[in-house]
């Protein structure tokens, strides 16, 4: 990037025309041009980046590399610091539902990520689970996972999959709607794919455990 006049310390703030609001939507932008590049038969990609220093904004011409790398990395959070607040008892209530319901639109806003071709090779299963929790015990921190991963599930079950509770809610709303219920049939096939859905999620998950615990 100090070719192209960006220097570290700066800030993106575009890339062609299209504002970056986090890491991930320059990833997802990376991602979407590598696939064009790719289609296309180049081997890098030219892009117009929005950059600010000091206040001022500018814009570089930057090419990637053959691996579509532009030597952007995420800033750390080092510089930020820590607070540590304490809550009564009556006042953790608030504070806990605030938390969940912070994690869960968090959750749910990457969700958009996992139909992406990296965020499908992020996706882990048992062995990733494993992973987050400390391998020194801490109690507020097995809670703190044991709470995430029933938001996760709790989420993923409304999901509107057949073999879900969401893909029952979907019928149910069918069911309303044309004052009928779906045939026999059609359930046993709906549940038939819902249940192949999840199996094939689960086993794609845990291969890529697999993969990087061999590479």
């Amino acid at each position: 990037l100090d070719k192209a006049g960006i220097q570290k310390g700066d800030s993106l703030i575009a890339v062609n025309g299209e504002m970056l609001n986090s890491w991930n939507a320059l990833v997802e932008k990376l991602d979407k041009m590598q696939a064009a590049a790719e289609v296309a038969g180049d081997k890098s990609a030219v892009m117009q980046m929005v950059y600010s220093r000091g206040g001022l904004r500018d814009t570089a011409t930057v090419r990637t590399d053959s691996l579509f790398r532009v030597g952007a990395i995420f800033s750390s959070l080092a510089d930020y610091k820590e607070t540590i607040r304490e809550y009564g008892f009556f006042e953790s209530f608030p504070a806990g539902v605030r938390l969940g319901v912070n994690t869960l639109k968090g959750y749910v806003n990457d969700m958009k990520y996992v139909f992406t071709k990296e965020g499908a090779k992020s996706v882990g299963g048992f062995g990733t689970i494993g992973s987050i929790f400390p391998k020194v015990w801490d109690w507020h921190r097995f809670w703190e996972m044991t709470a995430f991963l029933s938001i996760i599930l709790a989420f993923m079950n409304i999901l509107p999959i057949p073999a879900l509770d969401g893909g029952h809610v979907l019928f149910l709303l069918y069911e309303i709607i044309a004052r009928r219920k779906p045939s026999d049939k059609f359930m046993e096939y709906a549940q038939m794919v819902g249940m192949f859905l999840l199996f094939a999620l689960l086993i794609w998950a845990n291969f890529n455990d697999i993969m990087r615990f061999l590479f």
